[in-house]
């Protein structure tokens, strides 16, 4: 009976600290993964982080064209859309520059391209555990669904789904991280893409989905 209440009381202890190791986890991918590094210009240079310990991107001011909502009708996603800048961090003694994904709204990446431009528009949302969920329904979206980008109350875009990719960020290898790089870039043709931490309770991946004109 000793052996079994210390089997007992060890196997409680062991179940205690593998739930705290998801739960830091879950913490630190989350804080990590979804705060994404911006690629194309404009951008932060090293010398701005010089000027405080976080220099923040360029101000939050509208941008002519850019989107203000996104839908999808078949996942009952409706999500409001702001402008999404950066900051400058440092990192391991090096300047960064991670984007500041809003909690509660969408984010459209300032460098990339506004819809109708023919090129790359970049929209981050969290799905995580300890942020919001703004992009929670996204991964339930399939290929062939409809995502519909507003500029202003008249105006939209409609794009269509065409590839979803769930994509390890947590521990990556080099190709992985150099596809989640890529995806952000310009494009020589329009393309809607979106990206949101995955799954939301550990948040260890990526999801990108990838909409064309239609």
């Amino acid at each position: 009976m000793v052996i079994l209440e210390k089997f007992k009381q060890t196997t409680v202890r062991y179940g205690e600290l593998l739930l705290g190791l998801v739960f830091l986890l879950s913490i630190s991918a989350c804080s990590e993964l979804i705060i994404i590094t911006p690629i194309s210009t404009p951008s932060p240079t090293p010398s701005e982080l010089g000027r405080s310990s976080a220099s923040v991107g360029p101000p939050a001011t509208a941008v002519e064209g850019m989107p203000t909502r996104l839908v999808i009708d078949t996942v009952s996603l409706d999500a409001p859309v702001i402008e999404m800048g950066w900051e400058v961090v440092e990192n391991n003694g090096q300047p960064i520059s991670v984007w500041n994904v809003p909690v509660d709204e969408a984010g459209w990446h300032l460098n990339s391209a506004r819809p109708g431009r023919g090129s790359n528009v970049v929209i981050s949302g969290h799905n995580n555990s300890t942020g919001g969920h703004i992009f929670g329904p996204l991964e339930e979206a399939e290929v062939g669904d409809q995502v519909t980008v507003w500029i202003d109350d008249d105006t939209s875009f409609e794009y269509q789904i065409s590839e979803t990719q769930v994509v390890r960020a947590f521990n990556a290898s080099e190709d992985n991280l150099d596809y989640l790089r890529r995806v952000m870039e310009p494009t020589n043709t329009e393309q809607l893409t979106l990206i949101t931490c995955w799954p939301s309770w550990t948040n260890t991946h990526r999801l990108i989905v990838i909409a064309r004109p239609l």
